[in-house]
């Protein structure tokens, strides 16, 4: 089954009045001379100006063409007799009355289009959807003195559009029968008002398809419906490549008459196959000098006091030269002040290398948070990462009163490793099955029974990857940590405060030479019985979701780290973090 997630655009697009600049002709009575006989009176013929009450964007119909017919019906403006259903039809100049419509007095016209000679009553139009036809409906009113009638004809049906984009997806991407379905077809138009009644039984109706798709030119499929209040039961389906795509329409969604909605569905392609990503060259020049150049001076903190705490580890230890690296720190302060915060790396108290700033608040008494992006070029080695702190208006920096806070220094040490093969893959998005991903929530899940992650790899170097990928739900404090480090954890007020690391879910790789990113879907089950760690009766310290790598014939499994690569330009400066992840927060629907 094809797969997508979609974006539902839901366009009301206002309708405006086609107004016309000619005069209204008026008929002249006869002249009569003194003693010459008034000429016999003939009656007075109903002419029509109909203007179409215009859309902003393209209709069904957009403007009367040659050829095109509509009904009238007169009737006596004091309640008499309504004149029979005549053609009037447009021959590119003028609309020409198939039939008598004699204008006798002050009456009321009501129009309808398309004409259909079987229309008895203006009140009881039936309308048919499945032949795609625009229905519009207009009145006014004429005197033998003004016997034009200026008609606005209005659009009775609502016009939905449906775009398909390719976006991820890397097949052929030829659509066919686009359909709307759950939908009534038939209905009766009071040409009075627009007012539609549906009737019958639900079906389907045609929108488009038999075409490639082409993002840079899309095709626009569409079909003319009833307004409705709810499009409860509607659903959206077509074919990509043989494959049947559905979408159910939100019940909550209304469609008006006369206003145009556009859905609009991005493919994500197959699992277990290739898909398309934005593939973005890491600026090394730029991103190798953004704050590197910076003159750091350190001073002491003086009364600047800021006590602070090792996180986010969530990303894992592993850090790669000549990648990014998310480094994080907490903190809460002696005292408050506005300013900015950087990392640097450092060696027998000697900065090796400096990273970019961001702009932070210290508050009294408060903790807070902040981890940011940094690319790194360290040679290989141990190195200690420091935070720096820089108040406002100030040129120097400096660090917190308590830097060790309790614990070991080596929880501030990082080893890093040298450029990461080509053959080693990494993790550009993972998310829980039916959802969207956030980085900052817990994602609950079902204990007991499976349930389905969306993961996509990474690969580089574009070769033949073979292997196996293993999913772990992780909750370990140690100094090499994938989730947490020993001072995140807390001594007091604490129940099923336990450490595990549980293999809960795995697959084989095999993806063909040439393959840049590939989209796969693994099953999980985490078995019952863990209890939630809680912190004075709240959830804390979040068991992460991490997935390894283990190559063919290999023994040694390696964290999928993150690749934020294409992030690396000078358009994501700021808060590149929160695009893409190598880890999920999960928590169990037992814990509720």
């Amino acid at each position: 089954m094809e797969t997508f997630k979609y974006i539902s655009c839901v366009v009301c697009l206002g309708m405006f009045l086609a107004c016309s600049n000619e005069e209204p002709v008026i008929n002249e009575p006869p002249v009569v001379t003194p003693n010459e006989k008034p000429a016999e009176a003939k009656d007075i013929m109903l002419t029509v100006r109909p203007t179409l009450d215009a859309m902003k964007t393209r209709a069904i119909v957009e403007a009367f063409q040659v050829g095109h017919t509509m009904g009238v019906f007169t009737r006596d403006n004091g309640g008499g007799a309504v004149s029979s259903n005549v053609s009037f039809a447009y021959d590119g100049n003028e609309w020409k009355a198939g039939g008598n419509a004699p204008v006798k007095g002050d009456m009321n016209v009501t129009a309808y289009f398309p004409y259909s000679a079987s229309v008895t009553d203006y009140r009881e139009i039936p309308v048919d959807l499945t032949r795609q036809e625009d229905c519009l409906y207009g009145t006014a009113r004429v005197t033998k003195q003004v016997p034009t009638a200026a008609l606005t004809m209005k659009h009775a049906l609502s016009l939905v559009r449906i775009k398909v984009m390719k976006d991820e997806y890397m097949g052929q991407g030829k659509v066919e029968n686009v359909t709307i379905s759950g939908i009534r077809t038939r209905g009766r138009l009071d040409a009075t008002d627009g007012s539609v009644v549906q009737e019958g039984n639900t079906g389907s109706i045609p929108a488009g398809g038999n075409y490639l798709l082409n993002d840079a030119s899309p095709v626009m499929n569409e079909a003319v419906v009833f307004p409705t209040v709810s499009c409860y039961g509607y659903t959206v389906s077509f074919d990509v490549d043989g494959h049947r795509c559905s979408y159910e329409i939100p019940a909550k969604h209304e469609w008006k008459a006369g206003y145009i909605y556009t859905y609009t569905f991005n493919l994500k392609g197959m699992y277990n196959a290739p898909v398309y990503m934005e593939d973005v060259p890491i600026d090394v020049e730029y991103w190798g000098k953004y704050g590197n150049t910076d003159e750091i001076q350190i001073r002491e903190c003086g009364e600047d006091e800021v006590t602070i705490r090792p996180n986010f580890t969530w990303y894992g230890y592993d850090c790669y030269q000549n990648e990014g690296k998310v480094f994080g720190v907490t903190w809460t302060g002696w005292c408050s002040f506005e300013g900015k915060l950087r990392f640097v790396l450092m060696q027998n108290g000697r900065i090796v290398e400096q990273y970019q700033s961001k702009d932070i608040q210290v508050k009294e008494g408060q903790w807070n948070g902040e981890h940011i992006q940094c690319y790194v070029t360290a040679s290989p080695g141990m190195y200690e990462l420091v935070p720096l702190f820089q108040k406002k208006g100030e040129s120097s920096w400096f660090m917190a009163v308590d830097y060790e806070n309790g614990s070991t220094q080596e929880e501030w040490m990082y080893e890093i490793l040298p450029p990461a093969p080509d053959n080693l893959p990494a993790l550009r998005m993972m998310q829980v099955e039916g959802t969207e991903f956030n980085w900052f929530l817990v994602n609950s899940v079902p204990d007991g029974s499976p349930w389905n992650l969306i993961y996509t790899i990474s690969n580089k170097g574009e070769g033949a990857l073979r292997g196996e990928i293993q999913a772990r739900w992780e909750r370990e404090y140690k100094l090499k940590s994938n989730s947490y480090r020993p001072s995140d954890r807390y001594t007091k007020g604490t129940e099923n405060d336990t450490e595990w690391n549980e293999m809960i879910g795995t697959t084989s790789i095999d993806i063909p030479n040439g393959t840049r990113y590939w989209k796969g879907k693994m099953e999980i089950l985490i078995p019952k019985g863990r209890l939630e760690p809680k912190r004075n009766g709240v959830g804390y310290a979040a068991p992460r979701l991490h997935l390894y790598w283990k190559a063919e014939g290999s023994d040694k499994w390696v964290l999928l780290r993150q690749d934020a690569d294409f992030l690396f330009n000078r358009n994501y400066e700021d808060d590149v973090y929160d695009q893409t992840t190598n880890y999920l927060a999960i928590s169990l629907y037992s814990w509720r």
